[in-house]
């Protein structure tokens, strides 16, 4: 799980999230909704729909499910990709 920490890490810095909106988006991936997001950053919904809306802008995708989506086909890839190399390496 410390993969997808850095990769969650690399991805933020990559779009340019401010501190604020890392935060946001943490706490979505977490699975955390809007109302949950707003009481743990002691901010308004509205505020936290707004930050919302810029990090999908700033992901390329138009929802939290592909925001999540995002992260979990890199997983995914990546260990497809690795278990090929070992079946390989395996083979030779």
């Amino acid at each position: 799980m410390k993969r997808l920490g850095l990769m969650v890490q690399i991805r933020f810095v990559q779009w340019q999230l401010t501190p604020a909106e890392a935060d946001v988006a943490l706490f979505a991936l977490k699975g955390c909704d809007v109302a949950e997001i707003a009481a743990l950053r002691a901010t308004a919904a509205g505020t936290v729909r707004a930050q919302l809306a810029r990090i999908y802008a700033k992901a390329g995708v138009t929802s939290h499910t592909a925001l999540l989506a995002l992260f979990v086909e890199e997983l995914i890839d990546t260990s497809l990709l690795r278990a090929a190399r070992r079946e390989g390496e395996n083979d030779a």
